[in-house]
């Protein structure tokens, strides 16, 4: 099995695949902004809110589906969840 480099390449060989892997890309982004709102928010908001912390749990598990769904378009591995790091809220 070659490296993600390599099959990002191989993947790339066609205009549509082009056009794909771009789109996924750029959808990635805001997608990995959501995740990462969704863990600010639930490092400030009461965590005995149990309403609260089922809907940051649903946004996570949506934007994971939504990368596995733009990883198997594009015919690779799933991306890997990024590991959110602490942030200190503004006094």
């Amino acid at each position: 099995m070659g490296s993600l480099a390599t099959e990002q390449t191989n993947v790339r060989n066609h205009p549509a695949d082009e056009i794909l892997g771009t789109l996924a890309h750029e959808l990635r982004q805001p997608l990995s902004n959501i995740e990462a709102i969704a863990y600010y928010l639930s490092m400030i908001l009461p965590p005995g809110d149990e309403n609260i912390q089922t809907h940051l749990a649903r946004i996570r598990e949506l934007v994971e589906q939504s990368n596995s769904i733009l990883s198997t378009a594009l015919g690779l591995a799933p991306a890997p969840a990024a590991a959110p790091q602490p942030v200190a809220p503004r006094a």
